[in-house]
């Protein structure tokens, strides 16, 4: 009777743990559904209201377009991309990106990637192939948004390791989206690192606004899970899980309210 009463509970341990995996992708979405986190296009600065408008600085990037600096080509690039001084050309957009990373500027590689993903169909062809070769330049250089979507195209072909190797670099960034996927591998019944699992649920429960109860239940479960020295493990691992953007990735979230700067040093 013991053992059979034993599997029940198992059983019902398994299923408590694929609900809760589910509660957490649902929290994943809603990270993916809520406003982006980045400023890659991030709105100009009051400092740079008094400054050249946006149409103005358009054009003075179209000017400076055929001098070869690839700054310039990835600005004009994301210019075209979100129609910021001008109307929006996605053609025009994926041409000077395209340059843009031919040049040497891994921000315009990532959004050569994201366009050969299928990011503004049409444009180009799907090239599943080209879309992670591109967004890999920028991955190795350190861009969490590119490091992410390496991390799910890993994900999505079954390589979960290697996803998972991506996600934390990421995820170290303080890229939210990215911890959250590494919290649900690491926290699911199959997990071979609670403990690592724990850490990365504290951290994101540190970096959400309001933590979803779904979040808090998880956590409660993976206390009673593990002893007291891997629950210390978990905090001191949580303390220091951040490592700060890297260069790359400070470059993107500053965005085109750079331009005026990028503008200045060019004259």
């Amino acid at each position: 009777m013991r053992k059979v009463q034993n599997i029940h509970l198992d059983q019902r341990t398994i299923i408590i743990h694929r609900y809760m995996k589910t509660q957490i992708l649902r929290v994943i979405l809603l990270c993916f559904l809520a406003p982006s986190l980045h400023a890659e296009v991030a709105p100009l600065s009051p400092a740079h209201a008094v400054g050249p408008s946006r149409a103005a600085m358009f054009k003075q990037l179209t000017a400076l377009a055929g001098t070869g600096n690839a700054d310039v080509k990835y600005s004009l690039g994301m210019f075209y991309n979100n129609g910021i001084g001008t109307s929006r050309d996605n053609k025009a957009a994926f041409r000077y990106f395209s340059e843009s990373a031919e040049a040497g500027n891994l921000l315009a590689s990532y959004k050569v990637g994201c366009y050969y993903a299928g990011q503004f169909p049409g444009v180009v062809p799907l090239d599943e192939q080209n879309a992670l070769k591109y967004k890999l330049r920028a991955a190795e250089a350190g861009y969490d948004l590119a490091q992410h979507d390496v991390a799910r195209y890993f994900a999505s072909k079954g390589n979960i390791p290697t996803a998972l190797v991506w996600w934390e670099k990421a995820a170290r960034q303080a890229y939210m989206p990215s911890t959250a996927y590494l919290a649900q591998h690491l926290s699911g019944v199959d997990s071979k690192d609670k403990v690592k699992g724990l850490a990365v649920m504290l951290v994101l429960r540190e970096q959400m606004p309001n933590t979803p109860k779904e979040l808090s239940d998880r956590i409660a479960v993976a206390n009673t899970e593990l002893s007291e020295d891997e629950k210390l493990q978990a905090e001191r691992s949580r303390g220091s899980w951040l490592t700060g953007p890297t260069l790359l990735t400070t470059a993107g979230r500053v965005g085109v309210s750079a331009v005026p700067a990028l503008l200045a040093s060019i004259k």
